[in-house]
């Protein structure tokens, strides 16, 4: 699969005005030059609104807290024992240090490793126990650590309800039926998908399918922080639905961002949640952008 899909879709159509070129908008993502969109900014949207404007329009960067440096560590322990064949212990070092090289950053870092580098290493053999079985994933593209994608989304009838989406698998296993093989490290055992992820797995799906070819599989582990029962595989087998919610929601985007050009009149009609665990380190972002 090529790391992403060439450009095949044209966004703007040109005409001459004389010695100019005018550019004609066809939809509220060109205005606001938001060139692609992805499953986590789409899902973000839905969930914390201003979050995502902040994010998204007016380019902020939120600070990260020490799950999502987790996540990260563990994900290069199991790269490391998939792709390299290392030992289980080779893993969890590899676990550890790229947790310390993020979360020593933080304050309390050295704290944040001691209560978590047990939990990280379970987590992280566990994974690693599941996923041997299946052989080596396919190598992403040298220079990258994952298979990038770039696919056409078609979200309403007519020119400009085609947006590009971007996104990046974990584990692709060509030789397993196309299968995807995305890594989640959580606390909470999900029953069934949540929104948010089944719209991730039903992109994934379609996304594999269209750039292959062939039909396209996706499933979910996810490593637990607890020990009895300590992981959860979910299989992604209603992937129209998820996408049908994923559409609907790029639509939404569309209408609120087709209704001004100016980014502040977009923050003026968008509701701020103080409360989000985004905000908790960001009083700075939120008082330039929704004052009190």
């Amino acid at each position: 699969m090529e790391k992403v899909l060439s450009d095949t879709i044209v966004n703007k159509r040109q005409k001459k005005v004389g010695n100019r070129k005018q550019v004609e908008i066809k939809n509220g993502f060109e205005l606001h030059r938001l060139r692609h969109i992805s499953v986590s900014q789409v899902n973000k949207f839905r969930e914390a609104p201003d979050v995502w404007a902040a994010q998204y329009l007016a380019k902020q960067k939120f600070p990260f807290g020490a799950a999502a440096v987790q996540g990260k560590a563990v994900e290069a322990g199991v790269d490391h024992g998939v792709y390299n064949d290392a030992t289980d212990k080779e893993c969890v070092q590899m676990v550890w240090d790229t947790f310390n090289s993020e979360v020593m950053k933080l304050p309390n870092g050295a704290e944040f490793f001691e209560k978590k580098k047990d939990v990280m290493a379970r987590m992280c053999v566990v994974a690693l126990k599941q996923m041997r079985p299946l052989g080596k994933p396919e190598l992403p593209p040298k220079g990258d650590s994952q298979h990038g994608f770039r696919i056409p989304i078609r979200f309403r009838d007519g020119e400009g309800g085609r947006v590009n989406a971007l996104g990046y698998l974990d584990y692709w296993y060509p030789q397993h039926d196309n299968l995807v093989i995305d890594l989640k490290t959580t606390s909470k055992a999900p029953s069934d998908w949540s929104l948010s992820h089944g719209i991730q797995a039903a992109v994934y799906e379609k996304a594999v399918a269209k750039l292959t070819g062939k039909p396209a599989k996706v499933k979910f582990l996810y490593a637990l922080t607890r020990q009895k029962d300590p992981f959860i595989w979910l299989t992604m087998d209603d992937a129209d639905r998820y996408m049908s919610q994923f559409k609907q929601t790029i639509r939404t985007m569309d209408k609120l961002l087709s209704l001004s050009g100016n980014t502040q009149d977009i923050f003026d009609v968008i509701p701020h949640n103080p409360d989000s665990f985004y905000w908790s380190q960001a009083d700075d972002i939120a008082q330039a952008f929704f004052p009190q």
